[in-house]
């Protein structure tokens, strides 16, 4: 075999570059600063295909598109989506076809359509792996809970939206807790779920008591929750904190949507003539702007009104005109919609088959180890597990074969392939080790066992690899490999963990190949 001059960066400093990027790109798939999130997932962008990362980059498109669409919207998002989506499919990423799938969820409950809106947010969410950020995962299943509310099934909705309740509390995240309350709770009030929309007003009661500043931003659920308790006095306080400040240029549904809740509370104080009035008004803005959804409640506040001033007749009447303005909303808002039966098959179905995409687990398809992507998604994990076991608890290693070039050039690829299967194969067998990886063409990453000693490691695995052969391509074929280990310590990372690996494989190929250089 040729000697080789020179080594240049190996793929595991890449790699710990690459593990960067990717660290980068999910904080800003969790950010609040939109415009922000936008800028930086387009350099992430610029960034992933310089490295030929063609999944990173369709990653922080999708990111970049949820974003956009979240503000001014993105005209072609939903077609671009889902042809990121079927590229993901093709590759067996799950990583980047939930992050479609929750843009595509979105996309479609914007244009109104909430049950594919809901089969694509529960599948975004099953394809998820445990390896996202805990607020990602909230995210999504927040965007899953608004789905199913959509779509007719608020049982559904209400069970994903206590999940996602757990997350937002181990976050110490109020505004997320309150958002999540808020959403319950309309979806429960428009189901006539009043004991369902009771707790969900309790505990966001509850999150603002904990976190004030949030009061204004949701004065209104708190003033229907108040209402609905038969708390009008209390209603009619935050109203006047937070709710009479809307002027003629505010919008319209607001304006309107105010008017309905001074009505409301005017009707629960016994103040009828200061309801009616608000309630002309209310209904005044509704016609000019077609308001139908408000339009519809006014209607319905209107003929509670009418009984309490004991005119039975009108109240039937107007009660009558408000269930014919709901239906006609009801089925226009399911029009070539499933029906709930079918929703909730679609969505069983849904799961079973992101259940079924989830499976193909991150092996390299040659060698049949792990691959770079569970390295990716994996490794910090590990290494946060040995952070628990004292200063020197568990290592890992890179393995580059010397001279493995010659192998392909000489006897042609398919040989070469042959020899990595039986290297791939020879290192699990190595005593002390818990996983191998494949990261680069003929690199791969050793996983030791938690306390298994690195230099014990490292005499197995030279040996092992000295002594394969492979008559069947030629008698004389050898080789002999060269590793860098890294050590464990309190606060180590797993990229800086890479990152003195490949260090001291550096050094062990620049002393003569075929040794191992560590922190021993």
């Amino acid at each position: 075999m040729l000697n080789e001059d020179v080594v240049t960066e190996s793929g595991s400093l890449r790699l710990a570059q690459e593990r960067d990027l990717i660290a980068g790109l999910e904080a800003v798939e969790i950010s609040t600063d939109l415009p922000q999130a936008l800028i930086e997932a387009a350099a992430i962008k610029v960034a992933a295909e310089e490295f030929g990362r063609t999944d990173v980059a369709l990653w922080a498109e999708v990111t970049a598109l949820d974003a956009l669409t979240r503000t001014e919207g993105a005209r072609d998002a939903r077609a671009r989506a889902a042809h990121i989506l079927g590229w993901a499919t093709e590759q067996g990423d799950t990583r980047l076809a939930s992050r479609c799938h929750a843009l595509l969820a979105m996309t479609d409950l914007m244009a109104g359509l909430s049950g594919t809106g809901a089969e694509h947010a529960t599948t975004a969410v099953t394809l998820l792996d445990g390896t996202e950020l805990p607020r990602l995962r909230a995210k999504l299943l927040t965007r899953q809970a608004v789905g199913l509310f959509a779509a007719g099934l608020p049982q559904h909705g209400f069970d994903v939206t206590r999940r996602a309740l757990v997350l937002a509390e181990q976050l110490r995240d109020h505004e997320l807790k309150a958002q999540l309350a808020s959403n319950a709770f309309h979806a429960a009030m428009d189901e006539v779920l009043p004991e369902e929309a009771s707790r969900w007003s309790e505990i966001l009661d509850e999150v603002v008591a904990a976190a004030p500043h949030l009061e204004g931003e949701f004065s209104d659920v708190l003033i229907r929750g108040h209402l609905a308790s038969g708390r009008p006095e209390e209603a009619s306080a935050v109203l006047e904190r937070y709710g009479m400040d809307v002027t003629p240029g505010s919008q319209p549904e607001l304006r309107a949507s105010r008017k309905l809740l001074l009505a409301q509370i005017h009707h629960g104080l016994g103040e009828l003539d200061l309801a009616v009035r608000a309630l002309d008004e209310a209904e005044a803005l509704t016609t000019l702007h077609e308001l139908e959804e408000i339009a519809a409640s006014v209607l319905e506040e209107r003929a509670a009104v009418a009984a309490t001033q004991g005119d039975f007749m009108l109240a039937y009447e107007l009660h009558r005109a408000f269930h014919s303005a709901s239906r006609t909303r009801w089925l226009e808002a399911r029009r070539s919609q499933v029906d709930h039966l079918f929703a909730a098959q679609n969505l069983t179905e849904a799961i079973v088959r992101a259940e079924q995409a989830e499976a193909a687990v991150a092996i390299d398809p040659l060698t049949k180890v792990r691959n770079r992507r569970w390295v990716e998604d994996s490794l910090a994990d590990v290494v946060r597990s040995w952070q628990t076991g004292g200063a020197w608890t568990g290592s890992l290693a890179i393995v580059d074969l010397d001279h493995f070039k010659q192998v392909n050039d000489r006897f042609g690829h398919a040989a070469g392939d042959d020899v990595l299967v039986s290297v791939a194969e020879c290192l699990q067998e190595c005593h002390g080790v818990r996983d191998v990886a494949r990261i680069g063409g003929e690199e791969f990453l050793l996983v030791l066992k938690q306390h298994a000693d690195p230099q014990d490691v490292a005499d197995a695995v030279l040996s092992a690899v000295r002594h394969l052969r492979w008559p069947h391509i030629h008698r004389g074929l050898h080789l002999t490999a060269s590793l860098g280990f890294a050590g464990c310590v309190p606060g180590t990372t797993s990229s800086a963990l890479l990152r003195e690996a490949d260090l001291n494989l550096y050094r062990a190929k620049r002393t003569g190949r075929d040794r191992a250089v560590g922190p021993w």
